[in-house]
């Protein structure tokens, strides 16, 4: 009877600390990711998201035209912090995201994601810092680290998360519809340069 009492105990105990890690982790989740305070403000504008539509009208154009001709025609998109932000802040303003903050900066050779998300009854913040390959014409998010509130994520979330973004990646990418085979993506401070080839023969 005293081993089974005592057992008891320690699984009450074992209860009770995990109770209180899930509390916490939950707390630190709804913080500020210290990521973000190194992140640089973006100015947002209207004109900003009429450049991004002219741009990719202009690309989607040059590829029906090398389609029709059946010809290889070199294309590049370059999009700045500003096309992205104000943007994406539009698709938040229409509720297209479930978010109700979002900031991306292009650094020399990786970007920096924050997210503030508005799930219900789950407002958690993520940071990411990531990078984008180029593998069989395809474009390849790779992550370097993510985190969950104040919480650095294990790998093995980070590899989760990564393959999750891969397949978001392909499925909404306008390359894809376009039938642009990438070639490299460049990203640099303020802006993000996408090349690739168009007009080829599926």
């Amino acid at each position: 009877m005293k081993i089974l009492k005592g057992f008891l105990i320690i699984m009450g105990a074992l209860a009770v600390l995990a109770i209180i890690a899930i509390v916490i982790g939950y707390v630190l989740a709804l913080l500020m990711p210290d990521i973000r305070s190194n992140m640089r403000p973006v100015v947002l504008s209207s004109e900003a998201v009429d450049s991004v539509n002219q741009k990719l009208d202009d690309l989607k154009t040059s590829c029906v035209t090398a389609s029709s001709s059946n010809t290889k025609k070199d294309v590049n998109l370059v999009l700045t912090e500003e096309e992205v932000n104000s943007t994406l802040v539009m698709a938040l303003a229409e509720g297209t995201l479930p978010a109700k903050e979002v900031l991306v900066n292009f650094n020399d050779g990786y970007m920096l994601i924050y997210n503030a998300w508005s799930f219900p009854g789950l407002p958690i913040k993520t940071a990411v810092m990531g990078s984008i390959e180029v593998e069989n014409g395809k474009p390849t998010f790779l992550i370097q680290d993510f985190f969950l509130g104040k919480l650095p994520v294990p790998n093995s979330v980070d590899m989760g998360v990564q393959q999750l973004a891969n397949i978001l990646i392909r499925l909404n990418a306008p390359l894809e519809e376009l039938k642009i085979d990438l070639k490299d993506v460049t990203i640099s401070d303020g802006q993000i340069k996408i090349t690739g080839i168009t007009g080829v023969s599926k």
